[in-house]
Order: structure tokens, then C-alpha cells, then sequence
């Protein structure tokens, strides 16, 4: 079983809490305000060292207290995982992360997934969240782009650095052409990696939508941008906007304007579905994602989910969640007390039930 025992002390509302999870799918139930946040961000923090709530992780200690433990413990690769963070108002936080008593790095952990309110806007929200989200991917999938990404990066920050500056053309060039060299190598991985993405995304869709639910998913599909002109080369497109990136300052062609965009029926997903059709979407998206993880890498997979029955009328609710337990992998979501939920969950079997 993945994550089994988390224990809260003196963490957000928590003083002294414990949880306990099954290897599937875990609801944590409560009203506003009752800490099911909280319980995600624990995990978050255990798990990547970070807080998606707060700057600083000090900000999660109890307000009337003066430090904070969270503890965990678990199964990975069949060996023991204990994980424990601790934080006061007077040091620095510390961290230890151990498998059968060795130490391990928070890297070669889980594969790891996070949907917060923010996702739930990826397909008509800012590229930013879907570039981050599809980096995510196919860091882990392709782990030698990651170098790639990292090198490209540097080259563009040094040639936005010039133009800020207003340094000669001359001086411009030698980083144009180093972000044209790297970039043209990032698109290509990025491409090479959006076929499979899509390929995997597009099979689990046409599936569920199959088998009698989300119909108006029928037809979907899934354009790839790869962040400049596509007749172009990157070395041209980047002297032509050369002017331009003088006047804004920052460079605006090449693979960091990479992007993806969902249609159904050849219109776009994000003006032609309903808010709760495509928070529907976007589920599904994370659900086939972290399925395509875990065929290609092995890599054992958690799943959070904040506020699940946000913006889904009863059936569309209904229906998300036998897709969920339909996963190999386990999923802590959380869920505001009311009679949607109960009604939606009420007869459903093979999940846990937490209530706050």
C-alpha cells in the first residue's frame, strides 16, 4: 500500500490528527473550513518539500503554537517509506525521508499529482499552466529533456538579458544563435513527446466517452503549437521579431511559447464547453496522464484531487467518480459536505471514506 498513516500535529487547524489511507481511492469529506486542504497540503509538503498554499512552510504552524510535525509512513517498491517534515517559528525547517531506514531523495519517490482550483483552468487559462503541466510530464517520461530544457533556459534568460539592456545586434546574435540551437532541439523532444501524450489522452477519452458517459466529449482532439511560425525556421523568426524583442524586452518566439490547445467537434474546448464539462475534461486528462506514467515508467503514482464536486451537477459527479475507481493507482480527494456528494458516493463500493 502507497501512503498509509499521515500524522498532523499542531499543522494548520490540526493539533493532534491522524489519517489513514487505502492503496485506492480515499475520500476526505467535510465542510468549508474543516481542514481538507490541509490535508493535501501535508502530503504536498512531505512529498516535494513545498507548500501550494504559502511562500513559506512556517505559515502552516498552528496559530497557537510554535512548531509543527508531519509524519508519514508507507510502502514503495515493496520496502518501507517514512517520511517526516518538522518546522518552527525559530529555525528552518528539516526534513528526513528514509526506505527500509536508508536514506532517499524526494525525487525517487512517487510519481506525483496535484489538482488544485488552478488546474481546473488549464484548458482556458494562461499557456503557463499547461506548458507546466505538460513539462511535468515529459520530464518524467523523457527525463533527458529536462537537461535540454535547463540549457535552452539559460540561453533565453542571457538573450532577454541583452535585450533589456539594449546591447548591440551584434552581442544579440551569439545568444540568438544559441537559443535557436537549443530550442530547435527542445521542439523537437517537446513534439516527439506531445504525439505520445496525445495518442494515450485521446484513447482513454474515446473509451470512457464509449462506454454511455460525457458524450460531449465525442469527437475530442488536441492541437500541438510549437511556439513560432510553423513555415519558419527558428533562427529566421527570431531576426524578423528582433525589433519587436527589443521594444517588449523579452524574447517572443521558440519553444517556451510551446503550447496545446483541446477541441471538440474541431471547436475550441475552452468556448464551447460548459465550466463543469470542462473541469470533466481536464479530470480526465489527469487521470490518463498518470495511467500513461505509470505504463511507461513503472513508476507508482499518487493522485489529489482538491474539491472534487465543485462545479458538477449530480450525474456528471456520479460519473467522474466510477472513472476514478476505475485507476490503478491511489487517490486522495477531497469533497464539501453536502447531499451531491452523498448522493453521488452513496453507492459506490472499493473506497475509503474520511470524514472531518
Amino acid at each position: 500500500m502507497p501512503l498509509e498513516r499521515l500524522q498532523l500535529i499542531n499543522f494548520r487547524s490540526f493539533q493532534d490528527k491522524s489519517f489513514k489511507f487505502s492503496s485506492g481511492t480515499n475520500l476526505i469529506l467535510g465542510e468549508n473550513g474543516s481542514g481538507k486542504t490541509s490535508v493535501l497540503e501535508a502530503l504536498n509538503i512531505l512529498l516535494t518539500g513545498n507548500s501550494f498554499r504559502a511562500k513559506e512552510t512556517k505559515e502552516c504552524i498552528n496559530s497557537h503554537k510554535d512548531f509543527y510535525n508531519i509524519s508519514l509512513i508507507g510502502k514503495l517498491r515493496d520496502k518501507n517509506l517514512k517520511l517526516k517534515v518538522q518546522n518552527s517559528l525559530i529555525s528552518r525547517p528539516s526534513s528526513k525521508r528514509t526506505l527500509d531506514d536508508l536514506s532517499v531523495k524526494k525525487e525517487e519517490l512517487y510519481f506525483f499529482q496535484l489538482v488544485l482550483a488552478k488546474n481546473l483552468k488549464m484548458i482556458e487559462g494562461e499557456p503557463d499552466l499547461r506548458r507546466e503541466f505538460f513539462n511535468e510530464l515529459m520530464f518524467h517520461v523523457k527525463p533527458q529533456t529536462k537537461k535540454i530544457h535547463n540549457q535552452y533556459q539559460r540561453a533565453l534568460k542571457q538573450r532577454n538579458k541583452c535585450l533589456k539592456n539594449k546591447l548591440s545586434n551584434s552581442e544579440i546574435s551569439l545568444w540568438s544563435k544559441e537559443v535557436s540551437s537549443l530550442g530547435l532541439e527542445l521542439s523537437l523532444e517537446q513534439y516527439d513527446f506531445f504525439k505520445v501524450f496525445k495518442k494515450e489522452v485521446i484513447k482513454h477519452i474515446e473509451e470512457v466517452v464509449s462506454s454511455g458517459v460525457f458524450a460531449f466529449l465525442d469527437e475530442v482532439d488536441v492541437a500541438f503549437t510549437k511556439g513560432w511560425e510553423r513555415t519558419k525556421k527558428l533562427d529566421d523568426s527570431l531576426t524578423e521579431c528582433l525589433e519587436r524583442d527589443r521594444a517588449v524586452g523579452y524574447t517572443s518566439k521558440g519553444p517556451h511559447r510551446m503550447d496545446f490547445t483541446f477541441k471538440v467537434k474541431k471547436k475550441h474546448a475552452s468556448s464551447n464547453l460548459s465550466r463543469g464539462q470542462l473541469k470533466i475534461l481536464i479530470l480526465l486528462i489527469f487521470l490518463s496522464s498518470s495511467m500513461m506514467i505509470k505504463s511507461l515508467t513503472n513508476r507508482e503514482i499518487i493522485l489529489l484531487m482538491d474539491d472534487l464536486g465543485a462545479e458538477l451537477d449530480y450525474r456528471n459527479l456520479s460519473s467522474i467518480l466510477q472513472q476514478i475507481l476505475k485507476t490503478d493507482s491511489q487517490i486522495i480527494f477531497t469533497g464539501i459536505e453536502g447531499e451531491e456528494m452523498h448522493k453521488s458516493v452513496a453507492k459506490l463500493t472499493n473506497f475509503t471514506k474520511i470524514n472531518l
